[in-house]
């Protein structure tokens, strides 16, 4: 054998194994076709699929800039403060559809410069006429019955706690009832409340009960509301039985307090508002307006200015771009 015989035979050997390889080499499979995120508009605006399922998301946040002002001082003694009152907060809603309704979950993560504050969850099942829902947030009262027109709310005060409720709509009308735990608050340990709401064209009225064990304090708070033209106006009752009862808050007083507010739509870009809130016991009150614009799709601007009986005072001036 020569070598030009070798060198074709080996140049053969090698073609043959060379063929065979590549015909047992691994091919990679064809990647699957991308699943593009999916409008959902069974829940309202904004809300799209979880790929995959059949769960509603709806994320919301907002970043919010302020420059308070107080005559006794916002903080260590300054009148003007933009340390405080500002935060950056993200805010998750998920719902689905099921056999028993529609089921729910909300999650707030809020903080500023001084850390965290505001962070709260709650999630439930609406069925109609019936539901349940269970969380750590405000006072579900409070968000049932709602208060003032303004960001302060006159005599509203935020009650943080863990809480389990049922709720409900027949018709025109909604309930709720449920029991609030104030064990993380020094000299409380839980309350209980009740209400209804209704309404019919432009008019709608709510009243709800509560009760402090530990203070025991029977409260009643209630509304009439109206709607001409532009122009809101309501008028919110309240009682507590104890200036000790937890979902006296904001007075911190015994006996009836009265709001009147107000507020009107001037265009679709400028609103304001007012509230006035008087304490009989001791005689106290407090005047708060309001003065909204929404300077661009997402971006609003909001003057708040607020007057004591005490001849205290304060504002604030607010940036808030939302989303």
């Amino acid at each position: 054998m020569n070598i030009k015989s070798l060198l074709l035979g080996s140049a053969a050997a090698l073609a043959a194994v060379s063929g065979a390889q590549a015909a047992d080499a691994i091919v990679a499979a064809a990647p699957e076709p991308m699943e593009y995120v999916k409008v959902c508009d069974a829940f309202g605006k904004g809300y799209f699929y979880i790929p995959g399922t059949e769960t509603c998301l709806n994320l919301t946040g907002a970043v919010r800039w302020q420059l308070n002002w107080s005559k006794t001082g916002v903080v260590n003694g300054n009148k003007w403060s933009s340390y405080s009152g500002g935060f950056g907060r993200l805010e998750l809603n998920a719902k689905n559809d099921s056999e028993v309704g529609t089921v729910y979950s909300f999650i707030r993560i809020q903080g500023d410069q001084s850390g965290t504050f505001g962070n709260g969850y709650y999630a439930g099942i609406d069925a109609g006429a019936i539901g349940f829902e269970v969380g750590s947030f405000d006072t579900g009262l409070t968000r049932f019955l709602n208060y003032g027109f303004t960001d302060d709310g006159g005599s509203y005060g935020y009650m943080g706690n863990s809480y389990a409720q049922v709720q409900g709509k027949v018709g025109a009308f909604s309930y709720i009832a449920g029991v609030d735990d104030f064990t993380k608050s020094a000299g409380y340990t839980a309350g209980l409340y009740a209400g209804v709401k209704g309404g019919f064209d432009n008019f709608e009225g709510a009243l709800v009960a509560d009760y402090d064990i530990a203070a025991k304090s029977f409260g009643l708070r209630g509304y009439v509301q109206g709607k001409f033209d532009i122009v809101t106006l309501r008028a919110l009752g309240i009682y507590n039985q104890s200036a000790l009862s937890k979902y006296d808050a904001e007075t911190g007083v015994k006996g009836f307090t009265l709001e009147l507010s107000g507020k009107a739509q001037m265009t679709d870009k400028l609103f304001a508002a007012v509230d006035y809130s008087y304490n009989f016991d001791p005689k106290t009150w407090n005047v708060v307006g309001d003065l909204g614009w929404n300077v661009a799709s997402g971006f609003d601007v909001l003057v708040s200015g607020k007057y004591w009986s005490t001849k205290n005072a304060g504002g604030f001036l607010r940036l808030q771009r939302s989303f």
